[in-house]
């Protein structure tokens, strides 16, 4: 998965849309869409607005990406992802039990 994957996944999963984001980032839509299809590099600075915005650390957005670790096996590391989009999609789910 790419990183503009992962920033799809995630803002999709929080019901956002990319002009919701991008208005709160006081950026456009369309640089928004150019970064989630991988077409635009996004500074460090701007993925620290941007996780902020989607209510996860930084480090969700890059916890899919590339190859594991020597000694951490392929498998494990799925384990580890399918876990943290497990417990994302509870807390969206709490989060949206909680203010509706």
């Amino acid at each position: 998965m790419t990183l503009g994957n992962a920033i799809k996944l995630i803002r999709t999963a929080r019901n956002l849309t990319q002009r919701d984001i991008a208005k709160k980032l006081k950026v456009s839509a369309n640089y928004l869409s150019l970064i989630e299809s991988d077409k635009r590099d996004p500074s460090l600075a701007f993925l620290n607005r941007l996780a902020a915005e989607l209510g996860v650390p930084i480090a969700m957005l890059f916890v899919f990406q590339g190859e594991p670790l020597p000694g951490v096996q392929v498998s494990d590391l799925n384990k580890l992802r399918e876990m943290l989009l497990r417990i994302d999609h509870m807390v969206v789910e709490n989060t949206e039990r909680s203010s509706g």
